[in-house]
């Protein structure tokens, strides 16, 4: 594990990006993966509407 921190951003409308549910408190890289493959698979989400996005650990309250 590389110990960065990430959350799912996701597109509904043409230029609004939005904090995916599953991603609110920050996740793992593999877990952001996870969030997406489950969003295109079940909620019918097309992938360019997805983006994994680095975040400090600071917005979990993890920061150092």
């Amino acid at each position: 594990m590389d110990g960065k921190r990430y959350v799912v951003l996701e597109c509904q409308f043409s230029r609004e990006w939005q904090v995916a549910m599953e991603s609110r408190g920050t996740v793992t890289n593999g877990e952001a993966i996870e969030i997406c493959q489950y969003w295109v698979k079940y909620k019918g989400v097309k992938p360019e509407q997805l983006k994994i996005v680095e975040v400090p650990d600071i917005i979990n309250g993890e920061g150092k």
